[in-house]
């Protein structure tokens, strides 16, 4: 490609990066009818899983929820299609809280906050994690999910699942949230999704701490978004290309850039109950009222203290 004619993908690179600006603060959750460790380990006594046994109906199989989903007609992107709640109906009871960590949103600090709050609450709430940077990590997530961290939940009892890093993969993999929900509020309970966005320019700042490699050319830090690399990992990823595909190729499928706002639009209506930018405050808020706890204050962890210096490297 001539050099006169890559210039303009960095404002298409502009574009991605802006493209989730339009969720400022919007709240949205949704109405249903024990002790804290770290990464890869199960937390939930099994005894205290067999002291409480629901009556459920029958799971839908996971074939039959994909061909539904694959036949749902295609929602628009519009803020009138979020999902919403009645806040005079919580707290609830019980439930299982989905929290997905888009990386260098924030997250460390979310995650840290619900470790705090498992310990404050005694044997009736636990927290669960796994995840890490192999490919095939995803399906070990969704076998512990699915077989585990939603059935015979407690008739008082929270617990808190952190998807991150490889581990689920919204675009591909989303009728398993339409299971989960169902299995979870089949006993009862509430299945809550939430996500924490960032504003578009501090979050690939961020990224620099030490996930992008340094002394990059605009090129270079450019390159993954021309047309012909589509099926490429980037040396950033975007919040849009995190929510759709996790740390994989950002666009494996070749989709335009409208349809991939379109598309992660349409996850965010469907499924994500709790959605915030960057307001920290306002989620413990409505955490604390979805499920009753004690109100603790989510304090900064993961904050980089160093010097970040940035140079162009153009011509």
């Amino acid at each position: 490609m001539p050099r006169n004619t890559k210039r303009k993908y960095p404002s298409f690179a502009m574009w991605t990066l802006l493209s989730f600006t339009c969720f400022r603060i919007y709240v949205g959750l949704h109405l249903s009818s024990k002790s804290y460790t770290t990464d890869n380990v199960e937390t939930t006594s099994k005894d205290f899983y067999t002291e409480f046994v629901w009556p459920r109906k029958e799971r839908t199989p996971i074939n039959k929820l994909k061909q539904q989903v694959a036949n749902k007609p295609k929602l628009k992107p519009l803020l009138s299609n979020l999902r919403s709640v009645d806040e005079s109906n919580l707290p609830y009871k019980c439930g299982v809280i989905f929290f997905y960590h888009i990386a260098c949103t924030g997250g460390s600090s979310i995650n840290h906050w619900f470790g705090q709050q498992v310990k404050r609450n005694g044997p009736e709430t636990s927290y669960w994690t796994k995840w890490g940077r192999k490919e095939k990590m995803e399906a070990n997530f969704i076998n512990i999910m699915s077989n585990n961290r939603t059935q015979n939940i407690g008739p008082n009892e929270w617990r808190f699942v952190h998807a991150h890093g490889m581990s689920y993969f919204p675009n591909a993999s989303e009728a398993y949230l339409y299971q989960w929900r169902e299995e979870v509020e089949s006993q009862g309970c509430a299945f809550v999704v939430t996500t924490m966005l960032r504003d578009a320019i501090g979050h690939t700042i961020s990224q620099t701490k030490g996930m992008i490699k340094p002394n990059l050319t605009l090129d270079e830090f450019t390159s993954h978004l021309e047309p012909e690399n589509y099926n490429q990992k980037g040396v950033f990823v975007t919040q849009l290309d995190y929510l759709l595909y996790n740390m994989g190729p950002r666009n494996e499928y070749n989709a335009t850039r409208e349809e991939k706002v379109r598309r992660a639009v349409e996850l965010l209506q469907r499924h994500f109950d709790v959605l915030l930018l960057s307001d920290y405050g306002r989620f413990a808020d409505i955490i604390h009222k979805i499920t009753g706890w004690t109100p603790l204050k989510i304090k900064p962890a993961n904050v980089f203290g160093g010097d970040l210096n940035y140079s162009y490297a153009g011509k």
